[in-house]
């Protein structure tokens, strides 16, 4: 099952935007399409720390590409990853 919701790694949700994506993962897992859940999933924006911690250990290619990075741009600048 695919969602035709679309990801976007940079936006920021709204509150019911947020419940949409969780319940279409929860739906996702109900089927067994795990795949998709992890897809909608990896697209809320996760915490700075976090999302550092992924930088300095994966490298910030890897982090671009899988996560929602708004909240840590919004922490650390616009051009925390040059540093990285």
């Amino acid at each position: 099952m695919t969602s035709a919701m679309e990801v976007n790694l940079q936006k920021k949700y709204t509150a019911e935007e947020r419940d949409a994506i969780f319940e279409a993962a929860a739906d996702a897992c109900g089927t067994g399409d795990y795949d998709e859940a992890d897809r909608l999933i990896r697209q809320m924006p996760i915490h700075p720390r976090w999302a550092k911690i992924i930088a300095e250990v994966m490298g910030k290619e890897f982090l671009l590409k899988r996560y929602n990075i708004t909240h840590a741009n919004e922490a650390y600048g616009e051009d925390w990853l040059n540093d990285q």
